[in-house]
């Protein structure tokens, strides 16, 4: 009893040590670099009030990174909005972009020439479980430093992210995650609550940083920037899952994709029913926790797949298609996009037989207004009822090419099939 007394004693007094030790290096690494950080502010240009916020920091004397969404109501509405950099108790100072990454949630800006310190990029990631610092500007309540730890990349994901332990709250977004040399790792871009934190790696921020223009583009080549990166990004995305052999399971009499892709993830739930005369129904649904932001109101880059098998053989019959035409008439897409950043859906509807079973088939598209030969689009499948029986499948393609999106309906066509 003594000696497990002695080992916990012993325990907690490292444990405490380990902590004052990681408090010390956080106060060391805020201390020395919090005149590198800087508080990013998009100001409407009616109320010249600030409409959001967020962090910034230097990487040389004149160049800053922060994260896109920051400051994305500039690039979408760029007559309302203005940049500005507050650093300590200086008068506001204007920024502008000089370079985007969206897919990564970057962007590269121009602000004052700053004569201090400036934070050095790191060489490597660190060991998982090492101790890592995130900086930022939490809800507007000024700089602090967050001490976490490295969990590796992020599991299941297209868009690269590090997993960190540590509290990254709104406002910090921007902000640098650094190691205990004060090196930067990655950039604060989103929070999962409960001490989950999520970081763009440091060779996102090297490759941005090679991207450094001779001139200050303007919000049109911005645009052309982001076009060529959402096409770049979706057809590295989809170009794999078009050459793969699906793995397919059964949903009731349904074929459905088990592992298409690493980060496309499925789950799935029942509806025993309460009654003998009530509806059976089962569900999958398939796709990305992740997407690309563009502005408050639009976002892209996702794959989105359900798949319902419904039994209604102890119902009534227009019970049973009562219930079946409710379930065609809340297919959406599933991305949020404005009728400011997309046209109206172009839909063609047919019954086709997919492995010899009479199928309506809707199949739709819209494009984007400020990114030609980019669109989303959305099919859905719902076999013509027999015996009671019925199995229906979707999906949404969130800003892909007509080309890649024709190629997936093929395939999705030839695989997601009635047994």
């Amino acid at each position: 009893m003594l000696l497990k007394s002695l080992f916990r004693s012993l325990a907690c007094g490292l444990l405490f040590i380990a902590a004052n030790a990681q408090a010390d290096n956080a106060q060391q690494v805020f201390s020395q670099y919090q005149d590198a950080l800087l508080e990013i502010q998009v100001v409407e240009n009616q109320t010249q009030h600030k409409s959001a916020f967020g962090s910034g920091f230097y990487v040389s004397p004149e160049l800053v990174i922060t994260n896109y969404h920051v400051i994305s109501n500039r690039v979408a509405t760029p007559d309302s909005y203005q940049l500005m950099a507050k650093m300590g108790d200086k008068d506001l100072q204007p920024l502008e972009i000089l370079a985007l990454d969206v897919v990564n949630d970057l962007a590269l800006l121009k602000a004052p020439q700053q004569k201090g310190l400036y934070f050095s990029l790191a060489d490597a990631l660190p060991e998982q479980g090492a101790a890592i610092f995130s900086l930022g500007n939490p809800h507007d309540l000024g700089m602090v430093v967050v001490p976490g730890t490295y969990n590796g990349l992020k599991q299941q994901s297209f868009y690269p992210r590090l997993h960190v332990t540590g509290s990254i709250n709104p406002g910090m977004s921007g902000g640098p995650s650094v190691n205990e040399d004060g090196l930067v790792v990655g950039v604060n871009v989103a929070t999962g609550g409960n001490q989950l934190g999520f970081v763009v790696p440091v060779a996102q921020v090297k490759a941005l940083l090679d991207k450094v223009p001779v001139a200050t583009p303007d919000v049109t080549a911005l645009k052309t920037q982001i076009r060529a990166q959402l096409l770049h990004s979706q057809q590295m995305m989809l170009a794999p899952l078009l050459e793969a052999d699906w793995q397919m399971k059964a949903l009731g009499r349904g074929q459905i994709p088990e592992s298409i892709a690493p980060f496309i993830a499925c789950w799935g739930r029942t509806n025993p029913p309460q009654t003998q005369y009530e509806l059976r129904t089962a569900a999958a649904f398939c796709g990305q926790q992740e997407e690309v932001y563009l502005s408050n109101q639009f976002v892209t880059g996702k794959i989105q797949m359900q798949f319902e098998w419904l039994d209604g053989s102890q119902l009534p019959l227009l019970k049973f298609n009562h219930h079946y035409r409710n379930r065609l008439q809340h297919a959406r897409a599933d991305n949020r996009a404005s009728v400011r950043d997309v046209g109206e859906f172009n839909c063609r509807s047919d019954i086709v037989a997919l492995n010899q079973q009479a199928t309506r088939v809707v199949y739709c598209v819209r494009a984007y207004k400020d990114y030609p030969d980019l669109y989303d689009a959305v099919y859905l499948a719902a076999t013509i009822p027999t015996e009671q029986l019925g199995f229906i499948s979707r999906f949404t393609l969130a800003g892909v090419s007509k080309e890649n999106a024709d190629a997936f309906t093929r395939k999705f066509m030839e695989t997601v099939v009635w047994q």
